[in-house]
């Protein structure tokens, strides 16, 4: 490509300007994002990063991208405090003070931390 040549956005790009733009591919785009999201924070904690960087991604805007890393990250700690309420843990859990503190703080701040590749994208 030379210099004169004007620059066209890449696939990638353009398939997310396409999935930003329609309501419904971004629905089922976020829900996919949640789903793999989670399924790779049971397996590593770099699942959080995953997660909020792929509902950030699609999401329409970078501020609401902010929002949707943080709600991923608030869902992840929602199925993880609900497990330990299945297994009667959760009482337990929340006497451990700092501990509880930092195992919420973990997956909401790392998938804000994931999000913000919208704002590059």
């Amino acid at each position: 490509m030379s210099d004169d040549e004007p620059r066209r956005p890449g696939v990638a790009r353009a398939w997310l300007r396409e999935i930003r733009s329609d309501r419904r591919a971004r629905w089922f785009a976020l829900a996919a994002g949640l789903a793999a999201g989670l399924a790779a924070a049971r397996v590593h904690w770099y699942g959080f990063v995953l997660g909020g960087a792929l509902v950030g991604l699609v999401s329409a805007t970078a501020k609401r991208g902010l929002l949707a890393g943080i709600g991923f990250g608030l869902l992840a700690w929602g199925v993880f405090a609900g497990l330990l309420a299945a297994n009667g843990a959760l009482l337990a859990y929340a006497e451990m003070g700092q501990l509880t503190a930092l195992s919420f703080g973990i997956p909401v701040g790392l998938a804000a931390l994931g999000s913000l590749i919208r704002g590059v994208v």
